[in-house]
Parts: C-alpha cells; sequence; structure tokens
C-alpha cells in the first residue's frame, strides 16, 4: 500500500513537471507524463513483459515506442495487450483507448476512431486531462504534426 502511495505521487511530480508545457502540445504523445522511462527501448521491455507477460505498463510503453516509429498496426497490438493487461497503473486503460483512436485517425478509420475516444471518456478517468482530450478529439480528428 504504501509503495503504491509513493508511485501516485511520483507521477504526480512528473505530471506536475510536464504541465510548464502547454496542453494542447501533448496531443501528439503523451511524452513524459506516460510514466514510461524513456531511457528503455522495445528490447528492454520485451523482457519485462517475458517476466511480467500481463504488465499493462510494459505493454503501453512498448506501445507508445512503436507509435512514435509509426508501426501502427503493431502498436495498436500493443494497446490492446495493455488494455487486456493486469490493469495497472489504471492510466493505461483511458490512455491506451486514446492512441488507439488517433492511430485510427491517421489511418483514415474516423469511425472507430470515435468508438475509441467515447471509451476513454466512458472509463471516467481524466488522467492528466484524458477526457477533455478524448472530446477535443472527438472534434477534431488527430494529425501528426509535420516536424514529427
Amino acid at each position: 500500500m504504501a509503495l503504491s502511495i509513493q508511485i501516485r505521487c511520483f507521477e504526480m511530480l512528473l505530471v506536475m513537471l510536464a504541465l510548464g508545457t502547454p496542453a494542447f502540445a501533448q496531443i501528439e504523445a503523451r511524452g513524459s507524463l506516460s510514466g514510461c522511462d524513456q531511457k528503455m527501448a522495445l528490447p528492454d521491455y520485451w523482457n519485462q513483459l517475458k517476466s511480467s507477460p500481463r504488465s499493462s505498463a510494459a505493454s503501453y510503453c512498448m506501445a507508445e515506442l512503436l507509435l512514435q516509429q509509426r508501426e501502427y498496426q503493431a502498436s495498436v497490438n500493443a494497446f490492446r495487450d495493455s488494455l487486456r493487461g493486469d490493469g495497472y497503473p489504471e492510466w493505461t486503460k483511458v490512455w491506451s483507448h486514446i492512441q488507439i483512436g488517433k492511430i485510427f485517425d491517421i489511418t483514415h478509420q474516423r469511425e472507430r476512431a470515435i468508438a475509441e475516444y467515447q471509451l476513454a471518456i466512458q472509463s471516467g478517468d481524466d488522467t492528466d486531462g484524458a477526457i477533455s482530450q478524448a472530446r477535443e478529439l472527438l472534434e477534431h480528428p488527430f494529425e501528426w504534426s509535420e516536424d514529427r
């Protein structure tokens, strides 16, 4: 229980540090808010998944890396693994739906994207402004910026 509180406090600290950037700039990826170690690579997450195959966090972080590489199908698969995983941390659910929705927008599957954004809203989890971002994405489909 105490470790869980410490982890949540650390996550909140990361959020507070990240709030120095405009919220709309974070629409592309959660970046430092995601809780993923930016120094880790795909093989590192594969190793984590070997020891903890149901780790929602490891699957989520792997999905983020794959998304950055524009490996859309592999990324969706990893986000879905995160949704089927152990559910820790809880924010992986809402953000997996949002990120899957973005991929569907990128690949011109707007109806599927809308369904994912609605699932994110229905989760009731507003970690890092997830619900407002999902609502924004319902109104304005996600597009990669030119500098990505």
